[in-house]
């Protein structure tokens, strides 16, 4: 490595810092803190740990501060994770040591290690030189030689991040740069500090979306080592002293190296909070060696083109000690910053936004098509020269200032900037978009506009209110035909028209009823429209996709507006965990696997561990085993509600009971011969759908091997899908909306893979129907008519069994979602019918007349759900041929809320009362598994939806003149409820 003789001399003054004169064990007062660090191994991380949390516990703050600062400065522990002043390696982040210091004492220490931290930053400085001339090797030796010097910190993490960026963006092709990044890796235990490995890491990944990634750091609660850091890559300016000294004692906790950087980078930019010259003028010069070198885009970028400030923006917090880097972030990401923190604000950084755009004073001054030339200015924007995130944030700053009062020339001009714009409708205050489609004069921007709206606030009236706009627009203008509506749009903005078809799924239109007329229909419409986007953008995606859809159309018959399919997976919810629990760790398993030094994918699905694609296969094998697994969203929770509580037993079994009592067969009985044969075939076959039930449809885990649905990668089959996966994942991760994407492919894959599952299962209901379904019984004795009455009887048995078994084996047949809107009077009907497979006597008399109530989404499975549990109970304890009555209505009160009542007539009023003692009861004990209740899982269920949000005001009550039984509750429309564990 390269080390000259001061820092040769650095190193091994760095080795004795405790010999310069820091805290000593003689500088804590208390007798008892001392005690606990005397009785310590400095070499275990846990016993260290263990001895400053009792210190923190039982002591006072400032016992724990110097207990604490005896232990990274002192050289007995530098061995310990918990780190140094000045580190080789990082520390270990999961500990609960966090501590506040203030700029002062910060400050000490700053200065006591002035000589050391003027070596550390003349090398950090020759790293920055060499990274900007592209001499990455060279870099890479440097950063080596910081590490040694014990100048491991966030800036060499940050540093490592940028030049992993380059191989990637600027296609290198150098396996000892590439093998240089891993041994730093490993040489500074990064994985150590794996919170703050992952933000940096996300946040500079051009292909991961910027504000979710942000979202989710800012959102953080819980207070650990480093989340401080994470933010202030975010929201890198401080608003005020406070929020500086919370920042800077993160960094203080990492490295005295990175709290020295963090305070001369604010010392040069002049905070009014902080007083000047704080830091030695020899100091503040090697600072300047850092900062004084500025990253050009036009060595970052193979290209710089319209995205060059967005990818400039993404990846300026890597070296915003640069001040025109940490100056642009700070303007453009004023705006992304406050699309989720909308109630703070940051006056430093409004007064830098101001200034930059200053000479924009209308839309007309903005940039509406691309250009041969582009430039990064981090001074003053200028449209001759700006990218689509310059224009943007221009834009926003403009509808700001006019609070989206826009004359007539505007309101033309704002859909045109559509074509050169980004990231508006995420970025946008929803308020401006608002007033904007308040005043909208043309049905042209008022599309447009709630386009925008949906994509940050879907709600039911937003959507509702997109739906009015596109049904309106394009029976005016197009005679109800959407192709023509997505080709007009794309004249004028091919990325509005883009907007608008993705928006338009086949869920989205099969929910247009004025242009739409049947839910199929919604199939074809969006096939049409894919298949002419594909065409004029040669998109081979969309042109797939428009043949996948149109195939579907001749293989699938329309099942009306129930999908009889009944497996089901929650996409949402899906979609919702992956981004909350899987996109960040995928994301940079990919990344680590595409510049390993020996990227060869050799996907092995058993040792995960084996080769360079480990990483990748246990998380997507993770993904695989929540899909099936979770028994909110997942396989789990369908086969948990569906299978286990009732409906499978009752289909397979109640009708031959039924045989028992018929008329016709009654006599049969009479026969002790056959009415034993029978009862003993039905004993076993009654054994087997509990087997069935019990063992054989359930996720296949150490208790229940039988299990069906197996979450591993077990057969030939589910291997070649799995291979395909990874492939697929790789072939679309380096195009731009690559990690968009990933989630809906994983889904489409997870159901493949699935589907080989489900065929098993079907075969073995096949199975069972042919060894155990099929009776048969002649007599000895007895005329022709005689014998050919259990004959009869014989086909009735055997009709049913292959009746119910096929029923249920489209249980298990894959689900297709292409139009989840339904009537709620539909949706009751069929609950009524299902409910009379498991009770033949239940004939209830129902009065509903013509009434009908849409809705849209597949939110209808939790208002399916609540139905059968209250008519299946009305079922097995009420009145078989009372009154039953259902009404649905809108709350006066709500706008995102719909009333359901059910109203069941019991045998007599101590029925009722018993009922409502025994519901009471059964609300009491809502805890545990489902399971554990047989006679009672029903209500808790209820009591379930109730406290996760999907229904709420569950209340219930009699009628004691009628001897009715009333349950009345509210659907929320806007709630898809949390994936807890809700149907377990």
């Amino acid at each position: 490595m390269l080390q000259g003789v001061s820092d040769l001399s650095i190193k091994q003054l760095l080795l004795g810092v405790n010999n310069v004169g820091s805290v000593h064990l003689s500088d804590i007062p208390s007798t008892r803190a001392r005690n606990f660090l005397r009785g310590t191994d400095p070499t275990s991380f846990k016993q260290t740990c263990r001895a400053l949390e009792k210190i923190k516990n039982s002591c006072t703050e400032s016992d724990f501060k110097k207990a604490l600062l005896f232990v990274r400065s002192s050289s007995l522990f530098d061995g310990t994770e918990i780190g140094q002043l000045f580190i080789d390696r990082c520390p270990n982040e999961s500990n609960e040591l966090d501590v506040k210091y203030s700029l002062s004492e910060i400050l000490r220490y700053i200065n006591q290690f002035a000589d050391e931290l003027i070596v550390l930053s003349d090398c950090a400085a020759k790293i920055i030189k060499h990274i900007d001339k592209g001499n990455y090797g060279t870099a890479l030796d440097y950063c080596s030689n910081l590490a040694d010097m014990k100048g491991t910190s966030v800036f060499l993490i940050r540093q490592l991040s940028y030049i992993t960026n380059r191989y990637q963006l600027l296609e290198l092709d150098d396996s000892e740069i590439l093998r240089k990044i891993d041994y730093m890796k490993q040489r500074i235990s990064l994985s150590r500090s794996s919170f703050l490995e992952g933000a940096v890491t996300q946040l500079s990944n051009l292909r991961t979306s910027y504000i979710a990634t942000s979202k989710r750091i800012q959102d953080i609660k819980e207070d650990f080592q480093g989340k401080e850091i994470a933010k202030s890559f975010v929201q890198p300016i401080p608003s005020n002293l406070h929020e500086f000294e919370s920042v800077l004692s993160d960094y203080f906790s990492f490295s005295l190296f990175d709290a020295f950087l963090y305070i001369a980078k604010f010392q040069s930019f002049s905070l009014q909070y902080l007083p000047s010259n704080q830091l030695d003028v020899d100091l503040f010069l090697s600072y300047k060696k850092i900062s004084s070198i500025k990253f050009s885009p036009e060595k970052m970028y193979k290209t710089v083109d319209e995205d060059a400030g967005y990818y400039y923006f993404r990846e300026s917090f890597l070296f915003n000690e640069q001040k025109g880097a940490l100056r642009f972030q700070s303007i453009h990401g004023y705006y992304y910053y406050d699309a989720f923190r909308s109630n703070l604000k940051n006056l430093i950084q409004k007064q830098l936004v101001n200034d930059y755009f200053s000479n924009v004073n209308s839309l007309e001054q903005l940039k509406y098509t691309n250009s041969d030339n582009y430039v990064v200015k981090s001074e003053k924007y200028d449209s001759t020269t700006c990218g689509m995130l310059e224009n943007s944030t221009a834009l926003i700053h403009l509808l700001e200032r006019k609070q989206g009062k826009l004359d007539t020339r505007e309101q033309e001009l704002f859909v045109e900037l559509m074509s050169y714009t980004r990231d508006v409708g995420e970025v946008c205050p929803k308020e401006i978009l608002a007033t904007i489609s308040s005043i909208a004069q043309c049905f042209r921007l008022k599309l447009v506009v709630n386009c925008l709206i949906t994509i940050n606030n879907k709600t039911q009236v937003s959507e509702h209110q997109l739906r009015s706009t596109i049904q309106d627009y394009c029976i005016e203008k197009f005679g109800g035909d959407l192709n023509l509506l997505i080709q007009h749009l794309y004249d004028i903005s091919p990325a509005v028209a883009e907007h608008l078809l993705l928006t338009c799924d086949e869920k989205f239109l099969a929910t247009l009823f004025r242009i739409v007329d049947r839910p199929v229909d919604a199939i074809k419409v969006r096939a049409d429209m894919l298949y002419w986007y594909g065409k004029i953008s040669s998109e081979e995606r969309y042109l797939d996709r428009a043949k996948m859809l149109k195939i579907d159309i001749q293989i699938n018959k329309e099942k009306g507006t129930i999908d009889d399919s009944r497996i089901y997976v929650d996409p949402f919810k899906y979609t919702q965990w992956f981004e909350d629990q899987m996109v960040g760790k995928l994301t940079m398993a990919i990344d680590n696997l595409l510049i390993s030094e020996h990227a060869v994918v050799n996907p092995n699905w058993k040792h995960m561990g084996v080769g360079t694609t480990g990483d990748v296969i246990e998380l997507l094998l993770a993904c695989y085993k929540e899909f099936c697994d979770n028994k909110s969203f997942g396989i789990a929770s369908y086969l948990g509600r569906r299978i286990r509580h009732g409906t499978f037993e009752g289909t397979a079994s109640t009708e031959l009971k039924a045989l028992y009592t018929n008329e016709e067969y009654k006599h049969l009985f009479e026969d002790k011969e056959f009415a034993t044969k029978f009862d003993e075939w039905l004993n076993q076959y009654e054994l087997m759908i509990s087997e069935l039930k019990k063992n054989a449809l359930q996720i296949k885990s150490k208790r229940k091997p039988s299990g069906c649905f197996s979450t591993d990668i077990d057969t030939p089959q589910k291997k070649i899908v799995a291979d395909q996966l990874i492939f697929e994942i790789l072939r679309i991760y380096s195009k731009r909306s690559g990690v968009i994407r990933l989630p809906s492919v994983i889904i489409d894959y997870c159901w493949r893979l699935v589907e080989l599952d489900l065929t098993a299962t079907k075969k073995l209901l096949s199975e069972k129907k042919s060894s155990h379904g099929v009776f048969s019984y002649t007599p000895k004795f007895g005329s022709s008519s005689y014998k050919r009455q259990y004959s009869k009887f014989s086909q009735e048995v055997n009709s049913l069994t292959s009746q119910k078994f096929g029923l249920m084996a489209s249980w298990f047949n894959k689900p297709n979602y292409a139009s989840p809107s339904t009537d709620i009077y539909l949706l009751f009907n069929a609950v009524i019918s299902e409910v009379k497979d498991s009770f033949r006597d239940f004939e209830p008399k129902i009065d509903q007349g013509q009434r009908s109530f849409t809705i849209n989404g597949g939110t209808y499975y939790v208002i399916y759900d609540a139905l059968f549990v209250l008519i299946h109970n009305a079922a097995r304890h009420g009145k078989s041929d009372g009154k039953m009555n259902f009404f649905v209505s809108i709350p006066e009160d709500r706008t995102n809320a719909i009333r359901l009542q059910l109203f069941t007539e019991l045998d007599s009023i101590d029925s009722v009362d018993k009922a409502l003692s025994n519901i009471e009861e059964a609300l009491l004990n809502t805890q545990g598994d489902a399971d554990e209740f047989d006679n009672k899982s029903g209500m808790k269920k209820l009591k379930k939806l109730e406290n996760e949000g999907s229904i709420s005001e569950l209340q219930f009550y009699s009628k004691p003149e009628e001897n009715m039984l009333c349950f009345d509750f509210h659907f929320e429309l806007d709630s898809r409820g949390k994936y807890d564990d809700l149907d377990s």
